[in-house]
């Protein structure tokens, strides 16, 4: 059997002195010399990166975004990121578990930022923005390295009031997708919370559609509203990432990536992904083999 994970993999944070009962951890980035982390890797929990001082990039998911002062970076579980700095980064790491947030936000889907139907994995604040919201970060550090009574209640509701404050601050739709409304971005993010969960069972539009209780042409015209692409799209791109993803993460060969993403036939997924990526499966794979920056 091939290995199938070899790629650095945290399943609670390497921060953390109580693994077996890891909550939340937060860290100083000042003076460490384990981050920034310039190699493919991946959490078992949610990954806030506050940013103070840093001058990089940042590649998520195979994405690569700026890294500049003020910049803060939400990275959700198994999503794989590398990120570097041409200066040594100040500001901070807060690690969230799955259990964590869910006492705060009942419902995954509810989780702001970090859920796969969120299009902002980043927010670059203003010197100022950053300024107003430092003390509540430094609030749950003081919480954290303290022992007061109710500590943990203390640090839920800090933590809640600082992504409220940073929902805040999410960038505005902009004149191209002003004609769509909230309730094209609420089916579209539904979409593609359903595809999350049934990308790989070959479901076509249709399928999805009468699990969302719409018509096609209904879901379809949200989709191109709320993303300027076609649903079909959506799933061919989530699709793309598990390849991606499979193929740097793993030890499995390009036929095996090919039949565990249930393709027929290993040269039609190689036009596939050729077709999405210009480049072939192998060629990707060898690019991101060692490390990123």
């Amino acid at each position: 059997m091939r290995n199938i994970d070899p790629l650095p993999n945290f399943p609670v944070s390497s921060f953390s002195a109580e693994a077996d009962t890891f909550l939340f951890d937060l860290v100083r980035l000042d003076g460490r010399d384990d981050v920034p982390r310039p190699f493919l890797h991946r959490h078992g929990y949610y990954h806030l990166l506050w940013i103070s001082d840093a001058r990089g990039q940042h590649l998520l998911d195979f994405d690569t975004l700026a890294v500049t002062p003020h910049s803060v970076f939400f990275i959700a579980p198994g999503q794989m990121h590398a990120w570097n700095s041409d200066v040594a980064p100040t500001g901070y790491v807060l690690n969230f578990s799955a259990e964590f947030f869910l006492q705060i936000y009942p419902r995954p889907e509810d989780i702001p930022f970090f859920d796969v139907g969120h299009a902002h994995p980043a927010l670059y604040l203003s010197a100022r923005q950053h300024g107003e919201l430092l003390p509540l970060v430094q609030s749950i550090e003081q919480e954290f390295d303290g022992s007061a009574a109710w500590r943990n209640d203390a640090i839920r509701a800090l933590t809640m009031l600082l992504m409220t404050r940073l929902r805040r601050l999410q960038p505005e739709r902009g004149a191209a997708d002003a004609e769509a409304s909230p309730r094209h971005y609420g089916l579209a993010r539904r979409f593609k919370l359903l595809v999350e969960q049934h990308y790989l069972e070959a479901m076509p539009v249709r399928d999805f559609a009468a699990a969302l209780r719409v018509t096609e042409r209904r879901l379809n015209e949200a989709i191109r509203q709320a993303t300027g692409k076609t649903a079909s799209a959506l799933i061919q791109e989530r699709i793309l990432l598990e390849a991606k993803r499979l193929l740097t993460q793993s030890e499995l060969g390009v036929s095996e990536v090919c039949y565990q993403l249930n393709f027929d036939d290993p040269a039609y997924f190689s036009r596939f992904f050729r077709k999405h990526t210009a480049c072939s499966p192998l060629e990707f794979k060898k690019r991101y083999a060692g490390p990123v920056f």
